[in-house]
């Protein structure tokens, strides 16, 4: 039987703009600070469906199907922001899907979440680039590169890369991420891509 604080740890989940947590997100949400106390809550929660692990110490509520993959994401590795090649597809520069979720972030890594049957892709950028926030996006759930940034991100890895539609892009704002990686080849690609979409 669910008792008045089980349902209201259970509310505090389903009004929360998340859905994917952390350990230390159930922590601050549900105000617990003993880790005894807390692991036995999250494995009541898990034994009656109310939480369902993807990985360890991330949690989802609701459906898997239903669950932002760019939520998951963020939290599989913090700090990183969503990027590259998925980053381009967004904002609908390259028109090519990737299966893989693409981020930035201080450390390499690959991680498969066999529960939604998803590959998660993160690259390493050097700590001066990566913690500067200029053209990445605050969507609350998550960080993700506007377009700009995006086109940096890549070609920093993929020298060359190709591009759909540029429509969109704001070329100023462009030229000024591009400085931020203090790489020249990269601020020459820049350089090269804006010329030929005014000229």
């Amino acid at each position: 039987m669910m008792t008045n604080t089980t349902l209201k740890k259970i509310e505090q989940l389903l009004v929360s703009s998340q859905t994917v947590f952390t350990v230390q997100d159930l922590a601050t949400l549900w105000n617990v600070s003993n880790k005894i106390s807390l692991y036995s809550n999250i494995r009541y929660y898990l034994e009656i469906g109310r939480l369902k692990k993807i990985h360890k110490g991330i949690y989802v509520v609701g459906e898997l199907e239903n669950i932002n993959s760019f939520e998951v994401a963020q939290k599989l590795i913090i700090p990183s922001y969503i990027s590259y090649y998925t980053a381009l597809a967004t904002h609908g520069i390259i028109f090519q899907l990737y299966s893989s979720i693409h981020s930035m972030a201080s450390q390499s890594k690959q991680l498969t979440i066999f529960s939604k049957n998803e590959k998660f892709v993160y690259h390493k950028l050097k700590e001066k680039v990566f913690y500067n926030m200029l053209g990445i996006e605050d969507r609350k759930k998550y960080l993700i590169a506007g377009p700009e940034r995006a086109i940096c991100d890549s070609l920093y890895f993929a020298p060359g890369l190709a591009f759909d539609s540029l429509k969109m892009i704001n070329f100023d704002l462009l030229k000024k991420v591009s400085k931020i990686y203090d790489n020249k080849r990269l601020e020459a690609e820049v350089e090269r891509i804006i010329f030929l979409e005014r000229s």
